[in-house]
């Protein structure tokens, strides 16, 4: 199904369905292209591959990166939800969410739900954030089981120290909004009508 981009259906809207007894559904004017959609998502991603190249630190300072990290992170959920939702979001609406809010909502819409390691690792990011954020302690042992469930050497994981720590961070920061630009793709794919063509196709009789 399309994107829709009409407007939020209020009491007035209801008040007028009652006078006239219509109301269009749906029309070509109300969705958004496929070539629109792929727009709004190619749009995302340089802003988001600018965030990662511009915004992380290069400081081996651990709670800044954290800090950076969790905003970009958050960038990337605001984009999946605002690309894949069925309704055309405005990104000012939905900065009235808070992190947590939003990665329920993206959860709810399909991100990270056939993956093993996304969904606990950005949960586990916004714990630190908040650890960060809050109070004067950081627990590293956070930090670490964070980039060893996402780590390659996950039997053999050990960090000298918060500059190696930063390390690893970047690079985990990369591969969830990677991750998550992956999914937008994917999903954007499987509701346009290239798609919907070719499954008619395959389904036709020989």
């Amino acid at each position: 199904m399309p994107q829709i981009k009409r407007e939020r259906p209020t009491f007035a809207t209801a008040h007028n369905f009652h006078k006239t007894g219509t109301h269009v559904r749906f029309s070509p004017e109300h969705a958004v292209s496929d070539e629109e959609r792929k727009a709004i998502a190619e749009e995302a991603f340089v802003e988001l591959t600018r965030l990662l190249k511009e915004q992380f630190p290069r400081s081996a300072n651990l709670e800044y990166a954290i800090l950076k990290s969790h905003l970009i992170v958050e960038f990337a959920i605001t984009d999946y939800i605002r690309c894949v939702s069925s309704v055309l979001v405005d990104l000012a609406d939905l900065r009235r969410f808070s992190f947590a809010h939003k990665l329920e909502i993206a959860y709810l819409m399909g991100l990270g739900v056939t993956d093993p390691l996304l969904l606990p690792s950005i949960e586990r990011l916004n714990k630190i954030r908040n650890q960060v954020a809050h109070t004067f302690v950081l627990d590293r042992s956070l930090v670490d089981e964070m980039l060893r469930v996402n780590s390659e050497d996950y039997v053999d994981f050990a960090v000298k120290d918060d500059r190696e720590r930063v390390r690893r961070l970047r690079w985990l920061c990369n591969l969830v909004a990677g991750k998550i630009a992956a999914q937008v793709q994917v999903h954007i794919f499987h509701s346009s009508e290239e798609w919907r063509s070719q499954i008619s196709d395959r389904l036709k009789p020989d």
